[in-house]
This record gives structure tokens, C-alpha cells and sequence, in this order.
């Protein structure tokens, strides 16, 4: 199956293409991926390509979005669905109330994820797939999924084996993402890639550090980059103070839209080894931010 939509995109002369593909049909569910870039915009003979899933709890949410931030700097977008295992139950009874049931929705959309990669490495000749420039990046129940990938791959766990043994992705974006696991410590057998994670200090739904919930761990963005600082993987944490969940779509939607075209730019594309941190505290309610 494939669908080609023309977009107008940010400036007179360019026109993004999306073209959508089936990628696998599980029962009586079709997934579809999104392919999103702009003919116009210069880059080399191969894009570097982001594989994005979106957030909603493994309950809600699609595939949709805006994505001129990375097709402007020449990255192609791949956009993917994934089984929703937790719509009968609902995002608000998930942290703390079914840990076996959060395991699963991890699980199935961890399958499907990495599916979507297997797919995408298979056609990165005839898209234009830089193989050694394909980042992974998710939104809150995506940015955990995406996340629970690159630990996998780092571990030669059984989702891994779907994709290349060579297979690393070169950059990870997480906006309010964390590893949730029966793990009490993380361990990683190799290094992963360079990682960013955007984060609200008051998030409540992902913590900002580790917490303990029934008999999982979650291991929010500060634990996890003390252990990328200890291995001297490239990393970037930016904190909003007092910011809460919002941060699972706050900084797409506009708002930091300069921070990750850097971290795309320096961190994967010029691959310069940095360590950053960035914490932000805004002087007035959130309510009043512009776009907000």
C-alpha cells in the first residue's frame, strides 16, 4: 500500500511528500508508517532518517503530526503506528495499578517498533536512508517504547534480533521518556548511542528520576544520564522547572524547536562529542506562554 500526500511546507519553494506504507498487519490490526521529507531541501545522496513514535499511554493517539523541524535541516521523518494494548483500560490506570498489563503494552509495541526498523532498513535503498544516520525519537508512552529498544539492541535482547547485528541507531530524542522495568539497576553490555532528553522536573506521570512503583523500577532521565556520563556517551538533558507532562509535546510543537535541530545537527550529522545540560525555569504560569 502506498499513498502520496504534497504538502506545502515552511517556505515558497518547498513541498513535502508523505508517503504511506503498510508495514505489517497483526490480526485485525494494519500498521501503517508515514514517510515525510522535502525534495527541496538539500542533503546528501542518503537523509538522515528519524524513526518517531508518538505518545498516549499505549491507550490513544496516532501517527499525525507536524514535523518541518527535521525536514527543514534535510532529516526525512519516518512516523509509525504500534498496537495501542492498553485502550480498554485507559492512560490514568496504568503507572502502579497493572504492572504485568504495562509490561505487555511494552511489549506488543516494542514487537511493532521494531518491526517498523526492520522495514525501514529493508527500503533504505530506495528511500534514500542514510543506515548509519537512522535515529529513533518518541513522545511519553513512544519515548519509553523507543528507549526500551536501544537497551534491548545494547543488550542483544530478543526485540534486537529482528534488525541487523550491526544495527545502532545513531541519536535518540525522548520528550518525558524513561525505562520502565522489573530491573532494581540498568546494565548496558555496549554503549548506546548519543541520547537527549527534554523533561519536566514535576512530572508526575514519568518521573524526572528513579521511582519505585509495585515491582517496577522506573528510571527517569537522571539516572539514566549518570550512566551515559560514566560510559562517555554523548547526552543532552533539558530540564523545564515546575513544567509537568507538558513536555511530552511542548518542545515539537514549536517551543524548542532550536534545541533539536542542534542535537540532530552536532550530535548525529557532525557527530561532535558533548555533554550538555540545560535547565529552564520560565518566569510566568504556562498558561500565558505563547502557543500554550
Amino acid at each position: 500500500m502506498l499513498l502520496v500526500v504534497l504538502m506545502s511546507g515552511s517556505s515558497a519553494f518547498s513541498q513535502i511528500v508523505k508517503e504511506t506504507h503498510r508495514f505489517a498487519i497483526k490480526g485485525k490490526d494494519t500498521l501503517c508508517l508515514d514517510r515525510i521529507y522535502d525534495p527541496a531541501v538539500a542533503a546528501p545522496k542518503n537523509r538522515p532518517t528519524m524513526i518517531y513514535m508518538f505518545g498516549g499511554g499505549w491507550a490513544f493517539g496516532d501517527r499525525g503530526g507536524d514535523f518541518r523541524y527535521l525536514t527543514d535541516i534535510g532529516v526525512q521523518v519516518i512516523s509509525i503506528d504500534y498496537r495501542k494494548a492498553l485502550t480498554r483500560y485507559g492512560y490514568s490506570n496504568v503507572i502502579g495499578n497493572m504492572p504485568d498489563t504495562m509490561s505487555y503494552a511494552i511489549d506488543v509495541a516494542l514487537q511493532d517498533l521494531t518491526d517498523a526498523i526492520a522495514f525501514v532498513l529493508d527500503h533504505a535503498n530506495e528511500w534514500a536512508v542514510d543506515t548509519k544516520k537512522v535515529m529513533l525519537s518518541g513522545s511519553s508512552a513512544g519515548g519509553v517504547t523507543t528507549l526500551h529498544a536501544i537497551y534491548d539492541i545494547c543488550n542483544q535482547g530478543k526485540y534486537s534480533k529482528k534488525l541487523p547485528a550491526a544495527f545502532m541507531p545513531a541519536g535518540y530524542i525522548a520528550y518525558a521518556g524513561a525505562i520502565i522495568s522489573e530491573e532494581t539497576d540498568l546494565k548496558w553490555n555496549t554503549k548506546p548511542c548519543p541520547m537527549m532528553f527534554f523533561h519536566g522536573s514535576g512530572d508526575m506521570t514519568v518521573p524526572l528520576s528513579k521511582r519505585n512503583v509495585n515491582k517496577l523500577s522506573i528510571f527517569g532521565p537522571e539516572y539514566i544520564l549518570n550512566q551515559l556520563h560514566q560510559m562517555e556517551v554523548p547526552n543532552w538533558l533539558y530540564i523545564e522547572e515546575g513544567a509537568d507532562h507538558v513536555i511530552s509535546y511542548k518542545p515539537f510543537t514549536g517551543y524548542n524547536t532550536a534545541e533539536i535541530q542542534t542535537f540532530v545537527t552536532k550530535f548525529v550529522i557532525q557527530g561532535l562529542k558533548l555533554e550538555m545540560y540545560t535547565r529552564e525555569k520560565n518566569m510566568v504560569a504556562p498558561s500565558k506562554l505563547p502557543g500554550f
